[in-house]
């Protein structure tokens, strides 16, 4: 499992963040490092407490959740971000801002831990100074897929294509 994920929920309402930190103390390696109940105090956080993910809600006074995920966009490294959030109208925007998966609300404990579990894929997948090079290519790196009430993410390089085959004609 690696390292725990140091996790911050931000959302602007105080039941919804009592939810999540209800699911993510089910979450075996993931380590809440604090909440937030803006995007501005989010910011900050991030800055003070270098998460490695933001369970993220869209609507918010102030800072909305696309802007914070836009200004998450400059760091490095950059903190995964999943989104939780009541509105499913957001959910292309989110794949702009590089969102690892979209949760709606009421949240269930299985879509977070997949969602986690993604996080994790791509932690696992992230260049490291040896494989650094390839992940500059010009190829693509990921694809979403539509799957029954979801878009997944799926690696380029877990996907199995066959060979051509070249014949020879005389």
């Amino acid at each position: 499992m690696g390292e725990p994920l140091k996790t911050l929920i931000v959302d602007d309402e105080p039941l919804a963040i009592e939810r999540l930190q209800i699911l993510c103390a089910r979450v075996p390696g993931l380590h809440l490092v604090g909440t937030a109940s803006d995007g501005e105090a989010a910011l900050r956080l991030v800055e003070a407490l270098k998460p490695d993910l933001l369970l993220l809600d869209i609507a918010m006074p102030g800072l909305d959740g696309m802007a914070v995920a836009q200004a998450l966009e400059k760091l490095n490294p950059k903190p995964a971000v999943i989104f939780a959030t009541a509105f499913d109208q957001f959910a292309v925007a989110a794949f702009d801002v590089s969102a690892v998966d979209y949760l709606l609300k009421p949240v269930a404990q299985d879509r977070l831990e997949r969602a986690v579990g993604r996080v994790r894929a791509q932690i696992a997948a992230a260049p490291t100074p040896s494989n650094e090079a390839q992940a500059g290519s010009a190829y693509t790196q990921e694809f979403w897929v539509p799957h029954r009430t979801e878009i997944v993410r799926i690696a380029a390089r877990e996907i199995d294509r066959p060979r051509p085959i070249f014949v020879a004609l005389m």
